[in-house]
């Protein structure tokens, strides 16, 4: 903040890469969609095996899968910023980081999403101190009657406000 006269910019929010790294990695262990639905538009056959797939099916790909793949993402349940840092992203396989979708039906929001995500996480790493409490769980429950990914019982944190 002192480096943009105290105030919450645009240009501030994206110099912040630390901030973007968390959000990446949240995004990766708890991505808003399980998985992303395509429909086939013609025949396909994937190589180097017999499976086809026909025209018109539904093909679902699972997201929450392929981020917590200990193949793509060493140790898939530990919190680690780092994996998205810049010099580690480049080793992140194409079509392995997916919590906005992929090719052509990418999320048109992806850039507006991260620019959201940041801007509510800075309001409030810069007005409070968030600490888990008692009933906080250690782990993350999934909510299994949602079709989104959310927690079970929600998660309950203890903020205080910091005064300046």
């Amino acid at each position: 903040m002192e480096k943009h006269d105290g105030k919450l910019t645009y240009q501030a929010l994206q110099s912040v890469n630390y901030l973007d790294m968390i959000f990446s990695e949240t995004l990766r262990k708890y991505p808003v969609y399980p998985f992303l639905d395509r429909t086939c538009t013609k025949t396909y056959r994937v190589p180097g095996t017999d499976i086809v797939l026909d025209k018109g099916v539904f093909a679902f790909t699972s997201i929450l899968g392929i981020q917590r793949d200990p193949q793509y993402f060493p140790e898939p349940e530990r919190f680690d910023p780092e994996r998205f840092s810049d010099a580690n992203r480049r080793n992140i396989p194409s079509c392995c980081f997916m919590s906005f979708g992929e090719g052509p039906h990418k999320c048109l929001g992806l850039r507006l999403g991260y620019l959201q995500g940041k801007l509510g996480i800075a309001h409030i790493i810069l007005n409070y101190r968030v600490h888990p409490c008692a009933s906080t769980p250690k782990k993350m429950e999934f909510n299994l009657h949602s079709f989104l990914i959310t927690p079970r019982d929600g998660v309950p944190l203890k903020f205080t406000r910091v005064t300046k």
